[in-house]
This record gives C-alpha cells, sequence and structure tokens, in this order.
C-alpha cells in the first residue's frame, strides 16, 4: 500500500473535496479530470462544512477510486491505495 499525505486551509477558498480530488490524482498518477465523480463516494457539500466546522479530534473516512481516504479536524488528509 502506497501512502499519500496532504493538508486544506480551513479558512482556504478551495473546497475539501476539491483538495482532495486533486491529491487523489497526485497520489495514483492521474489526471484529476479522468477520475470519476467525488460526489459517488461522499456528499461534498456535507463534507466540506463537516470539516471545516469541525474541532481538532474530528476523523472522517470513506473509500474513493481505490483509496481509502483519512480526513481530520487539524487538516491532515492521509490517502492510502488500497
Amino acid at each position: 500500500m502506497q501512502e499519500y499525505e496532504t493538508r486544506f486551509e480551513q479558512h482556504g477558498d478551495e473546497s475539501v473535496a476539491t483538495t482532495v480530488a486533486v491529491a487523489v490524482a497526485e497520489a495514483t498518477g492521474q489526471d484529476v479530470m479522468e477520475l470519476g465523480p467525488l460526489g459517488s463516494s461522499v456528499d461534498c457539500e456535507a463534507l466540506d462544512s463537516l470539516v471545516r466546522s469541525a474541532e481538532s479530534t474530528l476523523s472522517v473516512s470513506f473509500l474513493y477510486e481505490q483509496c481509502r481516504i483519512f480526513i481530520s479536524g487539524d487538516g491532515t488528509i492521509e490517502i492510502t491505495r488500497l
């Protein structure tokens, strides 16, 4: 399994969903436009709202593009290729 880690800016302009999609593209060596819709795996608006309003103890995980995505409230996004 390969791991990839990035961070999102809690008060930045880019959505958490966009940050996740770009990170998955980088982790898998694909163009972001070749990935399936992230909305098929998770409610993107709810994810963004939840993560941006959460305390640092939050943790959310889901599967997308044969990767396990783990997001913590401190802004860390960990991607593990399965």
